[in-house]
């Protein structure tokens, strides 16, 4: 595939954040179907597997089953919210206008089946049968992994805006994935022979566990590409030694306080997760944001805390320290798979093809 900018789009680059409890839902489901790959990933599928219900549900009805297949957008959202039930939420408030032109758009590449019509009429049942299912597999195939993955994540997104402040766009672009090349005014991106054109309307960069996915409707006002990170989640025995580590340096109340805020917390959230008080984790909180390691944002009389780039990567540790994980027990972290993987990018609508609605 190839992804031509302008000058407009090269100054339009976003990053989005936080990253999708949902969205990372959704790409899962291929890497549970298919394309092998390392250690990890089998492990992951192991024990994953014997957790989901037999047969097909709602949520897997509309994802794809050959990697050239769509994913709609309201399974994807570009930026995550606080938990799943949130992002559950909004989607059972997603217009039935927006069900229906995303439904229609996938009926042009595969048949859907019948209660896919309640969902595009809007009907009530069919949309909380829809959430439903997507809470029962994110409990078993997500939740469990989420603390290492949504670490990844945040570890990336923090990488890449030092990135963009020190080598610049074209850095960026040249460094997302291996099979993913910036040859100006062109970004390559190997497995599909599609010509995607942005035409000034620039481009919002997500990091995704799993899978790297572009939508390639040419009618997009937001287009994204949802880049896979190829930095696994920190194994069980690594994660353990990066904890001590951390405790020996910041004493284990605030070493657990800095690992709880990597989520993105607000100060009661942080005192319920680590059994503090709430002055207690608001203290700690401050001393970890004194010495550069976290981020607050205040509205009115609440606070959230995230990790800032060096809280990220003094979390994560160093690049070469994260090894596969330990082949002799189930995993207890997500594998975001290290494996190099082409681009899964529904084919370019027709000029005739609905156009897809937007998350």
């Amino acid at each position: 595939m190839r992804i031509h900018f302008t000058l407009t789009d090269l100054t339009r680059i976003r990053f989005a954040g936080p990253s999708s409890r949902l969205a990372t839902s959704a790409f899962s489901t291929a890497r549970l179907a298919h394309h092998p790959g390392p250690p990890q990933l089998d492990l992951w599928r192991r024990a994953v597997r014997p957790r989901l219900a037999c047969g097909p549900t709602p949520f897997t009805d509309l994802l794809p089953s050959a990697p050239e297949h769509p994913v709609p957008g309201f399974l994807r959202p570009q930026r995550g919210l606080r938990t799943l039930e949130e992002e559950l939420e909004r989607l059972c408030a997603t217009p039935r206008e927006v069900f229906r032109a995303e439904l229609d758009h996938l009926a042009t590449r595969r048949a859907l089946p019948r209660w896919t019509r309640r969902l595009a009429d809007g009907d009530r049942r069919a949309v909380a049968g829809l959430a439903a299912s997507v809470r029962d597999y994110h409990r078993a195939a997500v939740a469990p992994y989420w603390p290492g993955l949504s670490t990844v994540l945040a570890a990336d997104l923090a990488m890449r805006a030092r990135q963009l402040r020190d080598g610049g766009v074209e850095e960026v672009l040249n460094t997302l994935h291996p099979r993913m090349h910036w040859r100006a005014p062109v970004l390559e991106i190997e497995g599909s022979d599609l010509e995607y054109r942005l035409d000034g309307r620039g481009l919002l960069l997500a990091p995704a566990a799993f899978s790297s996915y572009v939508p390639c409707d040419p009618h997009d006002r937001q287009p994204t590409l949802y880049y896979e990170v190829t930095r696994s989640p920190v194994s069980p025995a690594s994660r353990a030694g990066s904890a001590n580590r951390l405790a020996a340096l910041l004493g284990h109340s605030r070493a657990a306080v800095l690992q709880v805020i990597a989520e993105g917390v607000s100060t009661s959230e942080l005192a319920r997760r680590t059994g503090l008080s709430p002055a207690s984790a608001s203290e700690h909180a401050t001393v970890l944001r004194g010495v550069g390691l976290v981020h607050t944002e205040r509205s009115g009389r609440h606070s959230r805390h995230a990790l800032t780039p060096l809280g990220a990567e003094l979390l994560l540790g160093p690049p070469g320290s994260h090894t596969g994980c330990d082949t002799t027990s189930p995993m207890t972290e997500a594998p975001a798979s290290s494996e190099p993987r082409g681009v899964t990018s529904p084919v370019q609508p027709t000029p005739s093809a609905p156009r897809p609605g937007s998350a």
